[in-house]
C-alpha cells in the first residue's frame, strides 16, 4: 500500500552562454537608460558609460576568441577625461572629470566592434533557419 518512491531530482542544464547573453543584453539596456537619463549630467553619465563597457568586455570575455579579447584590452584603461581645477587663480591638486565628446565616439565604436565580434559567432542573431526557435527559447 504504501509504496515509497525515491524522487530522483532532475535539475535543468545551466547554459552559460545564455546567462552571459543576458547580462550582455542588460548591460545595454542601462547604457540606454543612462543615456535618456534627464537627473544625470555628462559627464556622469560618461564615468558610468565608461563603466559599463568595461563590464560588457569583461563579461563577453568568455564569448570570444582570446585573440579578440587582447585585441580589446584597452577597454580596462579607459578612464574619463579630467581637467586641473583652479581656485583663486591657482592649481590645485585636485583634477575634476568633464565630458569629452571624442570619448563618447571611442565608447560607442568599442561597443559596436564588440557587438560585431559577438555576431560573428552568431551570438546575436541566430541563423535565419532557426530564427522562430531561438526566438521562442528568449520567451
Amino acid at each position: 500500500m504504501g509504496e515509497e518512491f525515491e524522487r530522483e531530482e532532475v535539475k535543468a542544464p545551466f547554459n552559460m552562454a545564455l546567462s552571459t547573453l543576458e547580462a550582455l543584453r542588460k548591460i545595454l539596456s542601462d547604457i540606454k537608460q543612462l543615456a535618456i537619463d534627464p537627473y544625470l549630467t555628462d559627464d556622469i553619465k560618461q564615468i558610468m558609460k565608461i563603466f559599463l563597457l568595461k563590464r560588457f568586455y569583461v563579461d563577453s570575455s568568455p564569448l570570444l576568441d582570446k585573440e579578440i579579447v587582447k585585441g580589446y584590452k584597452e577597454i580596462l584603461n579607459l578612464q574619463p577625461k579630467k581637467i586641473q581645477i583652479l581656485r583663486d587663480g591657482k592649481l590645485i591638486n585636485q583634477k575634476k572629470a568633464i565630458f569629452s565628446f571624442e570619448l563618447e565616439i571611442t565608447l560607442d565604436q568599442y561597443l559596436i566592434e564588440l557587438q560585431q565580434e559577438l555576431q560573428k559567432e552568431k551570438y546575436y542573431m541566430p541563423p535565419k533557419r532557426r530564427a522562430g526557435v531561438a526566438v521562442g527559447e528568449f520567451l
